[in-house]
């Protein structure tokens, strides 16, 4: 579904990615770890184009969209949750989730039936509809951000650090949502910095270090690599896992 090649991005003249080549087939999760600074959030922009690339192409679903602008790249069905969550704070709920579906206008399903999977998803959200998206908690900012990129029906997700700023009952129930998405269909690229809740939800793993991918494996066996696990494993959320073999 998406192929990267070569890819070299970065800011100005500093180049960040360092030609990385990547591969991520539908219905897949493929999980990106590293350190700050590694290049993780660059290769979500660049592949959703917030970011051009100089170097190499990124192909989705056969077409190659790094010429694309963003709005393009969006009517692809090819959707961003940033990092930070970039929601509209003076607005209700409704309102962003009612924004998210904005590409999708004339076509695709119906709003309401949209809004029904997110409150399938995410409950909660329905009972703070007219609550102003800035006054909700960050558990309930990030499952709108989420809900509002559900909005545009994607294809693939991009997830840029999810768990940020949330307590670990928070980050799971965000996650167990994600996982269901998943089993429904949807493909996602996330980027994490918690190895641990990012490989468990995931099919396979990527390590990158200052812009290039030094290791490649399925998440299973990354979770299990003593040396992924001494550098990227933290304790905060050591019972994260288990929780999500739970559900």
């Amino acid at each position: 579904m998406l192929e990267l090649r070569g890819v070299r991005a970065g800011y100005g003249r500093i180049e960040v990615l360092h030609g990385i080549d990547l591969t991520v087939g539908e219905g897949e999760i493929l999980t990106i770890v590293g350190a700050n600074g590694a290049g993780k959030s660059t290769l979500l922009k660049a592949v959703s184009g917030v970011v051009r690339i100089s170097g190499g192409s990124i192909t989705y679903d056969g077409e190659r969209i790094d010429p694309l602008g963003v709005e393009n790249i969006v009517s692809r069905r090819l959707i961003q949750i940033p990092e930070g969550r970039r929601l509209f704070g003076p607005m209700s709920v409704e309102e962003n989730l009612q924004l998210g579906g904005y590409s999708r206008r004339g076509s695709g399903s119906p709003v309401a039936e949209r809004l029904e999977r997110v409150f399938a998803l995410f409950p909660r959200l329905k009972e703070r509809l007219s609550q102003q998206a800035g006054t909700l908690s960050g558990g309930e900012q990030q499952m709108l951000a989420v809900g509002r990129a559900l909005m545009a029906e994607p294809r693939l997700l991009l997830l840029d650090e999810p768990s940020m700023g949330l307590a670990p009952i928070v980050v799971q129930d965000i996650f167990t949502g994600l996982r269901r998405l998943n089993q429904e269909g949807l493909t996602m690229v996330l980027v994490e910095q918690d190895a641990r809740i990012a490989l468990s939800l995931a099919h396979r793993g990527l390590v990158m270090e200052r812009g290039r991918i030094v290791l490649e494996d399925s998440a299973q066996a990354l979770l299990d690599n003593p040396e992924v696990r001494a550098i990227y494993f933290g304790r905060r959320n050591a019972g994260y896992r288990r929780g999500m073999e739970k559900t």
